[in-house]
């Protein structure tokens, strides 16, 4: 029961049916979901340690924050950190390992049409992660799941359609270069991986997108309901 609660709350905010910033009004939830009050706070309390809900004393649970700054800010030390990391894996991690990690990743294609979009993104994370455990390194590993924490909600809107294929095509051709012990291509190949997630998050930035994701649901209502007193003035 938990599991199920856990996985519907969790595909809610990551599709924003429940927007940063909102309260999670457990009482509202518990009846759309005909469920009772503990294992719906067992299925937040797991949200909570994702850290896509953080919980504020006296006031409940929220939905985590997106600041479109701080984010574009992280991808750029992506970029840097990953296209190091590359470097790192080929000096470091052993045939057996780099095999095993290509076996993962061709299982993921091979049932990539079938797969749900919440669970190929976390494939994506796992991804990254794994290279990251790859160094030898725990401090790069906690980096780079910090980071990936923190932009998890921004993953999301950006990671659609063909560029979640284009993106899980390239990891197949950096783990090659990988198993190759190709330094500076694995290297440049992650990095032009990482750049393009960037530049999809500028454009993102550029069209407004994320900072409407940034807003409350409070937010978003004030401003459907201007724009529709200004139809009505029309």
């Amino acid at each position: 029961m938990v599991d199920i609660i856990h996985r519907h709350l969790r595909r809610m905010v990551v599709e924003f049916d429940l927007r940063p910033g909102e309260r999670l009004n457990e009482q509202v939830l518990c009846a759309q979901l005909e469920i009772g009050r503990t294992p719906l706070r067992e299925a937040i309390n797991r949200l909570v340690a994702e850290k896509l809900v953080v919980a504020r004393p006296n006031k409940g649970f929220y939905v985590r924050d997106v600041n479109p700054e701080e984010i574009a800010h992280l991808f750029e030390v992506r970029e840097v950190l990953e296209g190091a990391i590359a470097r790192l894996v080929v000096a470091r991690a052993s045939d057996a390992e780099l095999i095993d990690l290509q076996g993962f990743w061709q299982n993921v294609l091979e049932n990539y049409a079938h797969a749900e979009p919440e669970d190929l993104l976390a494939q994506d994370i796992i991804f990254h992660e794994r290279l990251a455990r790859l160094t030898q390194n725990d401090e790069f590993a906690r980096l780079v799941a910090d980071i990936n924490d923190r932009v998890y909600l921004v993953r999301w809107a950006v990671l659609q359609g063909d560029a979640r294929k284009n993106t899980f095509d390239e990891h197949a051709q950096i783990i090659s270069a990988l198993i190759a012990r190709d330094a500076d291509r694995a290297a440049s190949l992650m990095q032009q991986h990482v750049g393009k997630r960037t530049g999809a998050l500028r454009r993102a930035i550029a069209d407004g997108l994320l900072h409407v994701i940034s807003k409350s649901s409070a937010e978003l209502r004030v401003i459907d309901l201007s724009e529709g007193n200004d139809s009505d003035d029309d």
